[in-house]
C-alpha cells in the first residue's frame, strides 16, 4: 500500500512539473498563426504600415510560431519591383521565413517579368486564387 501511495504521488508530482514547464498561454494563444496581407496599391506608405506590422508580428508572437504572406497585385505589384521604394525590407523580411508573392495575372497584363521582381519573390497564378486558397487553408486576412 504504501508503494501505491508512493508511486501515486511521484505521478502527481511529475505531471505538476510538467505542466508548471509549459510556456503559458498569450491573450492571442500559442499559435501556430497564418496570417495573409493583401496589398493592392503602388503607395510606399501602405506598403511601409504592412511591412511594420509584419514586424511588429513578429516581436509580439515571433516567427517560429507565425507564417505570413503579403500578396500584390493591381498597382500594389510595382513595389515588389527590384528599385522601390520597400525592396530592401522585402528582402529582409523574406529571410526571416515572410513569403512575398505577385500576382501572375497583373505581371501578364503589366508587362513585368520575374527577372524585375525583388529577390525573394515568388509568382503565384493569381491574386484571386492564392486569397481564395489561403481562406480555405484557414489563413486571417489583413487587408493594408
Amino acid at each position: 500500500m504504501k508503494k501505491t501511495a508512493f508511486l501515486l504521488a511521484l505521478s502527481v508530482a511529475a505531471s505538476a512539473n510538467v505542466f508548471a514547464t509549459q510556456a503559458p498561454a498569450h491573450p492571442w494563444g500559442n499559435g501556430p498563426f497564418r496570417v495573409l496581407l493583401e496589398v493592392n496599391q503602388n503607395n510606399p506608405k501602405e506598403w511601409k504600415l504592412a511591412i511594420a506590422n509584419l514586424a511588429t508580428m513578429e516581436k509580439v508572437v515571433g516567427m517560429d510560431t507565425a507564417h505570413a504572406e503579403v500578396i500584390a497585385w493591381g498597382p500594389g505589384l510595382k513595389m515588389l519591383m527590384k528599385h522601390s521604394p520597400v525592396a530592401k525590407d522585402i528582402k529582409s523580411l523574406s529571410m526571416y521565413g515572410v513569403q512575398f508573392s505577385a500576382c501572375g495575372q497583373t505581371m501578364k497584363h503589366m508587362h513585368v517579368t520575374k527577372g524585375q521582381l525583388t529577390d525573394g519573390v515568388t509568382v503565384v497564378p493569381g491574386a484571386m486564387a492564392e486569397i481564395v486558397k489561403r481562406h480555405a487553408q484557414g489563413w486571417a486576412e489583413i487587408k493594408e
